[in-house]
């Protein structure tokens, strides 16, 4: 039996527990409404899989033959016992709560048979959580953003962020949110409520100092940009990832920011806010010139996160901010109030220890955010994911972080659909709550396997790990070549010029291995509540395999190389792209609003109509 994450104790005792005809679940008096939710979830669990009859009730003496769910102490901890006559299961409010996680892995994978076993178990961090972008081109309906609040609490994490620059409907900022279909107050406010009964803090994460390029963009709100702005320039994909920070020596600018964070502050119950801060790459080359040549760069980006830090923290609130600007001055992180958390990230799979040396030696709070690594992609970059979620986890262990905060990103239009992040998300679970869990990708999503789909879907991760090593050409390699030959970016010229360093023969065979994985993805059993899942694994192997196809033609008829498998077939090769976008379009609606699909749409038109017009006549 495979649990995610792996208890600190497990000892097995030899016995079974067979569910019989009298099952029950009963809660001591001391539970209240939350437990009793926390048993409804273990009901559900054991109705799907084998349909029984399974009352709730409340009593001080445990049952023959069913659960007793205790309540003692608060903590996130529990302890649980399963034996010959029931199980027992004893915890805090939030302990009992992940105790019966515990509970309804082990439904999902023995049935009506428990073995038996004493469980001992409590997380490392306090701090788990699963930061979500929902505002690069991608927002999610409030049914999926529920999945996902359920989907966290299975694997015990307690926290959800999620990532907004304009996709709030900001009153004041329709120019910015108009045509994005963006989350509302109400929704929020919903959500906020459904994670709270998950023991899950929603925490908001809001853009207020770079990444503001949309609002940036508008008639109303240009001035504060730190760059001029061409309003009658294009939309670029590449620029909002690039040239988005505010003018710092404004004093409009913080006037805006307070604008936006006074409609928002009072929507979320967590008493802490997340106001980014992070990748302001223009500080100094546009208005605050003058300013950052007479004080640095550092003084002047420090100064400004100040007056955002003094501000939110006047509202009540516990900060955060991501560290990648002021650890490039780290003498300014004395100057960090004390309670203020650090957001350390790095997504490599090779994650230096020095920086997060140098945050535990400043004295600073500070949690470790690696990601689930899907941005840009078709599929995940599984392994890389979790070198990266392993390495980061450990450092946090050894320098003392508050918590783990894993992360799943959107950048160009956030092509990287739902399912493919969520083997990310699991394992950045396991690993926040038991650190010392040994088991390596292949084990972990194995387990993830299992608990999500079943034990007839054995050999599905062996196949999506198989996928995401197939992809020599990217979904970032198509907009930067597109940016470059129709908007003019000149910085999408110089990255997209990195197709011509791509192997050709991986690229060949990606195409091909991907078209035989999609086939074998296409025929594995699924439970119903998963088919979604697996429908979105399927539509992603095609996309890795016309990605790689996609980019052999630009090789040789862009870029101009020499050399290319590709000489033909690029007419049918539009064809398959469109085809396939049709069934992407889909899979995009399921979840998510319509929100700036019509902007990945554009991109698929524009190369599909470069495809036509290459190679000889077919």
């Amino acid at each position: 039996m495979m649990l995610m994450p792996q208890p600190s104790e497990r000892t097995e005792s030899g016995e079974k527990f067979s569910l019989g005809p009298g099952f029950r679940i009963v809660l001591d008096p001391r539970c209240g409404f939350p437990e009793f939710r926390a048993a409804k979830l273990l009901r559900e669990e054991v109705r799907r899989a084998f349909c029984a009859e399974c009352p709730i009730g409340k009593s001080d003496v445990p049952p023959e033959g069913g659960v007793f769910l205790r309540r003692t102490e608060e903590g996130g901890g529990y302890r649980l016992r399963i034996g010959a006559r029931g199980a027992e299961l004893e915890g805090g409010g939030a302990g009992l709560f992940y105790g019966v996680q515990t509970l309804r892995q082990i439904v999902r994978q023995c049935g009506a048979v428990w073995p038996g076993m004493t469980v001992r178990d409590a997380p490392a961090f306090p701090v788990r959580g699963f930061f979500h972008d929902v505002t690069r081109g991608k927002v999610p309906t409030l049914a999926t953003l529920k999945e996902l609040a359920d989907r966290l609490a299975f694997y015990k994490l307690n926290q959800l962020q999620l990532y907004v620059e304009h996709t709030f409907a900001f009153e004041g900022f329709s120019e910015a949110w108009t045509g994005k279909d963006p989350l509302t107050a109400e929704e929020i406010l919903e959500l906020d409520a459904y994670c709270a009964e998950r023991r899950i803090e929603l925490v908001p994460a809001f853009a207020t100092f770079g990444h503001l390029y949309e609002i940036l963009a508008t008639r109303s709100w240009r001035k504060h940009c730190e760059l001029e702005i061409d309003g009658s320039r294009p939309f670029s994909w590449y620029e909002r990832m690039a040239h988005h920070t505010l003018d710092a020596a404004d004093e409009g600018s913080l006037g805006m920011v307070r604008k936006m964070l006074d409609q928002v502050l009072p929507l979320f119950s967590s008493g802490r806010f997340n106001i980014c801060c992070d990748e302001t790459f223009d500080i100094g080359a546009g208005k605050s010139a003058a300013l950052v040549k007479r004080e640095g760069r550092g003084r002047v980006y420090v100064d400004f996160l100040k007056k955002i830090i003094a501000y939110v923290r006047g509202k009540g609130k516990k900060v955060l901010f991501w560290s990648d600007i002021i650890l490039q001055t780290p003498e300014y992180l004395r100057e960090i109030p004390e309670g203020v958390q650090c957001l350390y990230w790095n997504y490599g799979k090779d994650v230096p220890e020095a920086e997060i040396r140098t945050l535990a030696g400043s004295g600073v709070e500070f949690l470790v955010c690696p990601g689930v690594c899907g941005w840009n992609t078709m599929m995940n970059l599984f392994e890389n994911s979790y070198a990266n979620i392993s390495r980061m986890v450990r450092f946090g262990r050894k320098y003392g972080a508050k918590g783990v905060l894993n992360t799943d990103w959107g950048d160009f239009g956030h092509v990287n659909l739902f399912a493919n992040s969520m083997p990310g998300m699991a394992v950045g679970a396991a690993l926040s709550w038991n650190p010392a869990d040994a088991r390596g990708w292949r084990e972990l999503s194995e387990a993830y396997e299992r608990l999500e789909f079943g034990a007839g879907s054995a050999g599905l991760m062996d196949a999506l790990t198989g996928l995401s090593r197939l992809q020599a050409g990217t979904w970032s390699d198509v907009v930067c070549w597109r940016e470059a030959r129709l908007l003019g970016v000149r910085e999408a010229e110089r990255d997209g010029r990195r197709l011509l360093a791509m192997d050709d023969e991986a690229a060949l065979h990606g195409y091909r291995r991907a078209l035989e994985i999609e086939r074998r993805l296409a025929a594995f059993p699924c439970p119903e509540p998963r088919r979604a899942d697996l429908e979105e694994y399927v539509g992603s192997a095609r996309g890795v395999a016309l990605m790689n196809a996609a980019c052999l033609a630009l090789k040789k008829y862009a870029y101009g190389a020499e050399q290319t498998p590709l000489a033909a077939g690029c007419g049918g090769l539009a064809e398959a792209f469109e085809l396939w976008f049709r069934q992407y379009e889909a899979l995009w609606r399921r979840r998510n609003r319509e929100s700036e699909l019509y902007r990945i749409r554009d991109t698929i038109r524009d190369l599909c109509g470069f495809l036509r017009g290459c190679g000889p006549a077919e």
